[in-house]
């Protein structure tokens, strides 16, 4: 009888979810009806098909890792669609309206799990809460909230390196109070409902403090990804199709044209809040298999912030795969430890949207899934699997490298390989352990623990291991063969692979996406390490525990600082975000040129703006009109010009652009025979740049108190 009650509860739920989708679709397009339907879109629907790939879960897990497998569907479906056809507000509306009966149909199918295992749950017996907790817990709210507003009141539309130029310290204070005591609430390991709920509430915080203090954008990937979600939005494609990034673009899309969220929105949300959702309830579901005790379990969630988060904070196709990866692992884990039958084939379907999102990360998820499913431990010790297996480690620890070959080969026609390279291995000097003195106490414990955290994380890592050897028999030993593997590509990737193409400061970029990866892959190890450590430590001496929670606090907030971009006396900050100079110089130019073709060099802020606010309007041939990407021909123009700016390199500039445009068939720019040249005040020798090219450009202005300079050439005329 409950069982179909339960049934006509839940058809009742789709029918009404339907209905309001399809209204707010057609009539309202509510962007706050949009976000509550996406809302219950994934935590319902989610938690039905956690029912199914769960079964012997409890609830919370059940609805992240049911709401994760529907986002990776999503991914995955709207990816298909994409590459055979286009993404459009009916594809989304289709894949929103099939998952509701699909995941119903899926439930249905599950054990709803009458019982409950050791590991399962966040829930605990009915009991009194202290009323200090209660007062703990206020304290870690009031600190975020004023870490939040602080923020908020710093927010800018200038010129600066960092956000710290304008974020008070207090805002460091209030969220080191904050960590302090969530820290303190974590290892005691009780009322886990509400301090995993703060500790959502911190990594949202932390992986926020962009969002809120550059309401322009922050960075420049973003910039270039919103266009593109622009443009298909409009067009339903973009030409030349992309191999990769779709993941992102098809779950934005999906979100803008079925639930009538704004694109910018999601484009600068999306990341951060899945992390800051997502990750602390599947790092609690690991750490409980891991540790087999939910206190401990809770207790290790202060450690969360060991992991390298920075690319989480923001929204780029690199961060959303790179969150799932380390989803990925997490998930993975009740396998791992054996606690249950494995799940492994459902785990192919988030890894399959890490891929499709990006490769660096798509790849290791994909080979993670292979080893997982061929483990011979796991089949009882078959040749088959064996050769599967290690087949996959060998082939695994040059997949990378050999895919950059494979798309070297497919686009100049030579591999951009050289293997003896190899023996020059100059980046492995990156893990030795540092000691620096700016005496600047609280820097200098900042930095001794940013120099080192890899050092610090693999070093937990290996403790974590030599547990898991004792405890669980090597039951980890896949993690440790991913990292080795990946360790095998960035060192190829490091050394032996061209990247002459890219600007001399950003060759080393793919390689050092790996390193997180890494990490990653050993995140259950240091879960292992800290959680046991927590364990010894609780009946110890109080100064013991009391060091513990605080040297736990203190890294979330060193972790805090070091997330973000510095200028500082350990680091000099040499890029600038986006401001409204920038965009004021884009529409000036725009305005100025009265509808002729034109072409720009300026540094890279402005051509993030400028894709920002025109987006991608034109090309000659396969060159934007603004010198993006940096390693590209136009950006040596720029860089000519600062040098030394003249009519001639003007000239050049105008003849590469219109010759690359002669060359392309599907080229239809008019002849360009303008170029504006845009110097921002904070340029290396900007003052010289500027007072040479007032003497040779047919015109020039300055913009917001000349803090841009835009000078105007005309060759030609």
């Amino acid at each position: 009888m409950l069982g179909i009650l339960s049934r006509i509860h839940s058809i009742s739920f789709t029918v009404i979810f339907l209905a309001l989708l399809l209204a707010n679709a057609a009539l309202w397009q509510s962007p706050i009806l949009g976000a509550a339907l996406l809302a219950a879109f994934l935590v319902t629907f989610g938690s039905w098909i956690g029912r199914f790939v769960a079964p012997t879960e409890h609830g919370p897990t059940q609805t992240w890792v049911g709401a994760w497998m529907l986002l990776s569907a999503v991914m995955v479906a709207g990816a298909g669609v994409y590459y055979v056809w286009q993404l459009t507000t009916d594809v989304s509306l289709v894949i929103a309206m099939t998952a509701g009966p699909i995941a119903w149909a899926l439930s249905t199918k599950s054990k709803l799990g009458w019982f409950q295992r050791p590991h399962d749950g966040v829930s605990e017996p009915r009991h009194r809460v202290p009323a200090a907790f209660w007062i703990a817990a206020s304290l870690v709210v009031a600190g975020l909230a004023s870490t939040a507003w602080l923020l908020i009141n710093a927010a800018t539309t200038d010129a600066v390196r960092t956000l710290w130029e304008r974020v008070p310290p207090a805002a460091l204070v209030s969220f080191g109070l904050s960590a302090l005591v969530l820290a303190g609430l974590l290892f005691h390991g009780k009322e886990r409902a509400v301090t995993i709920s703060l500790t959502t509430a911190t990594l949202g915080v932390f992986l926020l403090a962009a969002y809120l203090v550059f309401p322009l954008g922050f960075g420049f990937d973003p910039f270039i990804h919103l266009a593109t979600e622009e443009h298909i939005a409009r067009f339903g494609t973009i030409t030349p199709k992309p191999l990769y990034y779709v993941g992102q673009y098809a779950l934005i899309l999906f979100a803008h044209q079925a639930f009538s969220i704004p694109i910018a929105t999601l484009n600068a949300l999306l990341v951060p809040l899945l992390a800051a959702l997502l990750l602390p309830l599947a790092w609690f579901s690991a750490a409980t298999h891991l540790l087999k005790d939910k206190n401990a379990g809770a207790a290790t969630l202060a450690a969360i912030f060991l992991v390298p988060l920075a690319s989480f904070i923001l929204t780029t196709p690199q961060g959303l795969a790179n969150l799932w990866v380390l989803l990925l692992v997490l998930a993975a884990i009740p396998t791992l430890a054996r606690d249950e039958s494995p799940r492994v084939w459902p785990l192919a379907l988030p890894a399959l949207a890490a891929l499709v999102t990006h490769p660096i990360a798509g790849i290791p998820a994909m080979l993670f899934v292979i080893l997982l499913a061929s483990d011979p431990r796991r089949n009882g010790g078959r040749a088959l699997s064996h050769l599967v297996f290690w087949t996959t480690v060998v082939a695994g620890s040059v997949a990378i490298p050999l895919s950059f070959v494979a798309n070297a080969l497919r686009s100049t026609g030579t591999p951009g390989i050289d293997p003896s390279n190899l023996s020059n291995l100059f980046a492995l000097s990156n893990l030795s352990v540092f000691f620096s003195n700016r005496f600047n106490p609280l820097l200098d414990f900042v930095y001794l623990y940013g120099l080192n955290a890899t050092v610090l994380f693999l070093a937990l890592a290996a403790v974590g291991y030599w547990i898991s050897r004792r405890q669980m028999r090597g039951a980890l030993r896949i993690l440790v063969l991913m990292a080795a593997m990946l360790a095998v590509n960035w060192a190829i990737l490091s050394t032996a692979v061209d990247f002459s193409f890219l600007i001399d400061y950003e060759r080393q970029n793919f390689a050092a996406r790996l390193v997180p990866m890494i990490l990653f892959f050993l995140a259950p190890l240091v879960i292992l390490a800290v959680g046991t450590w927590i364990n010894r430590v609780r009946p110890g001496p109080v100064s013991l525990r009391v060091a513990t929670v605080v040297l736990l606090a203190a890294l979330a907030t060193a972790s805090f600082y070091l997330a973000y971009p510095r200028n500082d006396a350990y680091e000099a900050g040499h890029g600038f975000n986006v401001s409204q100079a920038d965009v004021d110089a884009v529409h000036a130019i725009e305005k100025d040129a009265a509808g002729t073709p034109y072409v720009v060099l300026a540094n890279q802020t402005v051509s993030a703006a400028a894709v920002r606010e025109l987006g991608f309007v034109r090309y000659y041939g396969d060159l934007f009109f603004y010198p993006i990407p940096t390693g590209g021909d136009l950006y040596s123009s720029f860089l000519a010009m600062n040098e030394k700016p003249s009519v001639e390199t003007a000239k050049a500039a105008l003849d590469l652009m219109n010759a690359r445009c002669s060359a392309s068939p599907e080229c239809t720019q008019p002849v360009a025979r303008t170029v504006y040249f845009v110097v921002n005040q904070y340029w290396w020798e900007a003052p010289r740049i500027v007072e040479t090219a007032k003497q040779n450009a047919a015109s020039w202005w300055a913009l917001d108190n000349a803090s841009v300079h835009v000078f105007k050439y005309q060759p030609y005329d």
